[in-house]
């Protein structure tokens, strides 16, 4: 039988648990910035008959940076996103 090899998790700390509660605002956050970028981009999409380029780049930048906060929230990983690391630059 093949043994998999599993991580060592200690309990997670205090500091954890409070970068996890922020996190999660700052998710919450960006779910309400997602609303107005959808609809700022849908009229300026009916204005002009193409999205804005700076705020497609800048929405590329926000999935990145929500992947890192379920990363890390989610325990798939210690190291952490913005504004305690840098903002992901894709």
């Amino acid at each position: 039988m093949e043994e998999v090899e599993t991580k060592e998790w200690g309990k997670p700390g205090l500091s954890r648990v409070l970068y996890t509660i922020l996190y999660l605002v700052i998710g919450r956050f960006i779910s309400m910035v997602l609303f107005v970028i959808a609809i700022t981009q849908y009229i300026y999409s009916w204005l002009t008959g193409e999205p804005n380029d700076k705020i497609l780049h800048f929405t590329e930048d926000l999935a990145e940076y929500t992947k890192q906060l379920v990363s890390y929230v989610g325990f798939n990983t210690d190291e952490k996103p913005w504004p305690v690391g840098d903002w992901p630059d894709v």
